[in-house]
């Protein structure tokens, strides 16, 4: 039975899971033990969304740099996903006084270097 929701917990395996709240049970847990564990889970997603919106801030912070540089510099840094490692692929196209690209190099990633395109 779910200590917070006080509904059937529905077993799975050397668990039990609640069906109206996320909270989970282990086999022997007690329900101070269960309110524990989602306490904790409920303190890791905060400290997530703390994290998360810090990188989002960061993110935003990025994108400006790179705008003015590639104003700049006459050229565009585009980014996609490996489809080896799954990490980030870079290239950085010139382009015209239009933004147009003049030459398109191949894409490359950060982490493996794998190339494509």
């Amino acid at each position: 039975m779910c200590p917070h929701c006080h509904t059937p917990m529905v077993p799975d395996g050397g668990r039990a899971f609640c069906a109206t709240c996320p909270r989970v049970a282990h086999y022997g847990d007690s329900p101070g033990d269960v309110e524990r564990r989602e306490d904790n889970r409920l303190h890791a997603l905060a400290l997530l969304d703390i994290a998360l919106a810090h990188q989002d801030e960061q993110r935003k912070h990025d994108q400006l740099i790179t705008t003015e540089m590639e104003a700049r510099m006459g050229q565009t840094i585009q980014t996609r996903g490996c489809s080896k490692c799954g990490s980030t692929m870079y290239r950085t196209v010139d382009v015209d006084d239009n933004g147009n690209p003049i030459s398109v190099p191949t894409f490359i990633c950060n982490n493996c270097g794998h190339m494509e395109g």
